[in-house]
């Protein structure tokens, strides 16, 4: 390869060496730049100056062009200086250099001289002008001139202004240059769908890539990959994707279209649809792996991918990263996850917020708070995303006098919080108690302007009812002047938080007169009322009405209402609902399981726990609570043991306190005392404070008795 190159190099000399003997100097200053060096460029240059020759603008327009594309720009402007009357295709040659490396100030100055000198600046000078444009100022004053001189309304410029308005955030100003232009094309819808996408404004972009292809215009890989970007519905992303197959498209034809359809796919959450798009693709690049490793089954098959791209040479970019990491982002991976944060120190990947903020979230998973803040603590610039991330952190780790310090810091810094950042802080302030805090962080939502968003609204009256502020959760529920079913849910759940059964059904009551919009968590939520009162009659009528209203088959319904006819001790109520399940339903599942618990029937538990597995349903930690609540109640001490240290093996369940205490009280209820103790002193987890009474005197009292 290198012998072809140095041939090839020693047929240009030869040839240029030919030229200037027969004195051919525009021919030879032209060739003198195929080799890419400069000093031989400048050379010749001499030799041309030096014979007399007139750098005519065609000339040099090539060679402007030449050294603006490679950044040299001394030498592009020496060589405009030298032109014999240059024309405007010569300023354009420059001008689109100055844009192509983002240069604004200079384009712009260029353009003034060129009207200075009497040019008349054409499409080609607005076209690389809008390109040179980094804020919206730049580009509405190229709009304003290009109006005067009576181009803007061509296609071609337009394009360029509505990707630039849109990149701005000013979608109305897109919208604007769009109407406006006489000659649409596929070009300039696409731009615009683009803009919508860009700005969050998905429904926007969809609808306008229907009517491109209403009004009958050319649908491409371009305009199929912008509407891509805007699809969260996997049905409609499957009919572009069928549209691209039929078309042609995806036939090795668009690398960018194929990652397009890859990505949607992820987004919508198919990750087995996404990795078989993957490996239809011929020549997969960096963008392509980059999807492949967020497709990735799990966090070990992520990492074996990103080892695989950094062994082959691939480019590994901000995403690549932020994929890897999310999917590693967990106590059993932090090995790995270190192993890509030293990659990331090395490669000087730490400078990019992103990156940061991905490894803020590994060791805010795993726990490791102090690594978090380090990362954290290193940031040149973190974003409100830095800042949401360890707060919310702190939160989740019951770090929550940390939570709140760091929230007063970003205060400090004079960064606003965003949503985000106020429903972790809410969370917070619900583990406080304190209805200080929630009334402080409520005037800061009504003071940047949060408080007609539900969201925030519906967080407010949680947060007051976990403060024991019922009546502030009832305050925010009625200032509202436009009730809704997020928010009626909330003051729902915060009646049934706090034991407030009553009020929970004065109020659904309430918003049915009213004609509220309710939906299936309401009905849920008044059904765990009605059993907490055990007020069978109540709960039938509640459950016949979620019929009427056609939620009966909601996972959440469905669940309540067994749970409240085994609370109201109805059995039969509850079998039957159960035989009436929609669908494998885990929660009404434990829901009857426990429902037998509670009464002894200890049968009918072991064989729906037999059951579970045949039907594809996973036990987890509720479905152990009623197997060994009903171990407890038969007094079945060893196959309570079993349970207990079978749950992780055959499930990946975790045994928490209450599992423990079930055995505790299994083993307490035959008399085996010591054993009792034992249980509790080999738990791998704190117990609780009842627990540790019993373990040191009140076990041999609770479970004595006279022979």
């Amino acid at each position: 390869m290198k012998g072809l190159a140095n041939s090839l190099r020693l047929q240009t000399f030869h040839s240029l060496n030919n030229l200037l003997q027969q004195k051919l100097y525009p021919q030879a200053l032209k060739a003198s730049t195929s080799p890419h060096n400069s000093h031989l460029t400048d050379t010749v240059y001499a030799l041309f100056v030096k014979s007399g020759s007139v750098l005519t603008p065609f000339l040099s327009t090539y060679l402007i062009t030449h050294f603006s594309l490679s950044g040299d720009f001394s030498r592009a402007t020496q060589l405009l200086r030298d032109t014999h009357r240059p024309d405007a295709v010569v300023y354009n040659a420059l001008i689109y250099g100055y844009a192509r490396f983002s240069q604004p100030r200079p384009a712009f100055e260029l353009f003034n001289l060129l009207r200075q000198l009497g040019l008349t600046p054409d499409i080609y000078t607005f076209s690389s002008l809008i390109k040179a444009c980094d804020d919206l100022r730049l580009t509405e004053t190229v709009h304003g001139i290009s109006i005067k001189t009576g181009l803007v309304s061509g296609a071609f410029l337009v394009s360029g202004l509505v990707e630039n308005y849109s990149k701005s955030g000013c979608v109305d100003g897109a919208e604007k240059c769009f109407e406006e232009c006489l000659v649409l094309d596929s070009v300039v819808w696409t731009a615009l769908i683009n803009g919508y996408v860009w700005n969050g404004e998905f429904d926007m972009g969809r609808e306008v890539f229907m009517d491109m292809r209403g009004w009958g215009f050319e649908v491409n890989e371009f305009s199929l990959t912008t509407v891509l970007g805007s699809l969260f519905e996997v049905n409609e992303g499957e009919q572009i994707h069928g549209f691209s197959l039929k078309t042609g498209f995806l036939c090795g034809c668009s690398i960018h279209l194929e990652n397009a359809v890859m990505n949607m796919y992820l987004r919508c959450g198919r990750k087995s649809n996404a990795v078989k798009v993957f490996e239809e693709i011929r020549n997969p690049d960096f963008v392509s792996w980059t999807g492949r490793i967020g497709a990735a089954y799990d966090g070990v098959e992520a990492f074996d991918m990103f080892g695989f791209c950094h062994s082959r040479g691939l480019e590994v970019n901000e995403y690549t990263l932020s994929n890897v990491l999310s999917a590693i982002a967990g106590p059993k991976l932090l090995n790995p996850g270190k192993q890509i944060h030293g990659f990331c120190y090395k490669a000087g990947h730490l400078l990019l917020v992103s990156v940061c903020n991905a490894m803020v979230l590994l060791y805010r998973k795993c726990g490791l708070m102090g690594d978090a803040m380090c990362v954290f603590d290193e940031m040149i610039c973190p974003d409100s995303v830095s800042w949401n991330s360890l707060i919310a952190g702190y939160s989740e780790n019951g770090l929550f006098s940390e939570a709140i310090a760091m929230f007063s810091h970003m205060r400090d810094f004079v960064i606003q919080p965003n949503k985000y950042t106020l429903a972790s802080i809410l969370g917070v302030v619900s583990n406080s108690y304190s209805p200080g805090q929630a009334m402080q962080i409520h005037s800061l939502i009504i003071k940047i302007g949060f408080e007609s968003d539900n969201s925030m609204l519906s967080g407010l009256i949680t947060s007051y009812g976990k403060c024991n502020s019922i009546d502030g959760s009832m305050r925010v529920f009625e200032e509202n002047n436009e009730p809704n079913v997020l928010l009626l849910n909330a003051m729902e759940a915060t009646f049934v938080h706090a034991n407030c059964h009553f009020e929970a059904l004065k109020l659904f009551h309430r918003a049915w007169s009213l004609s509220f919009e309710v939906d299936g968590v309401t009905f849920s939520l008044v059904l765990k009322a009605c059993g907490a009162l055990t007020d069978l009659e109540l709960g039938s009528s509640i459950h016949s009405l979620a019929f009427k209203f056609g939620v009966n088959q909601d996972l959440f319904v469905e669940s309540a209402a067994i749970d409240a006819y085994c609370k109201c001790g109805s059995i039969d109520d509850a079998e039957r609902a159960f035989r009436e399940l929609s669908k494998d339903n885990l929660a009404a599942w434990n829901a009857m399981l426990m429902g037998y618990a509670q009464l002894g029937r200890f049968r009918e538990v072991f064989d729906l726990f037999k059951k579970m597995p045949e039907l594809g349903m996973k036990p987890d930690e509720i479905t152990y609570l009623g197997v060994l609540k009903s171990c407890s109640h038969a007094g079945l001490v060893n196959e309570s043991q079993s349970h207990l240290n079978s749950m992780l093996e055959l499930h990946g369940v975790v045994p928490c306190v209450e599992h423990y205490a079930c055995v505790v009280d299994a083993l307490g209820r035959v008399g085996l005392i010591e054993e009792a103790k034992r249980t509790i002193d080999r738990m791998p987890i704190l117990p609780d404070a009842q627990m540790l009474l019993l373990s040191d005197s009140e076990l041999d009292n609770i479970f004595s008795f006279d022979p």
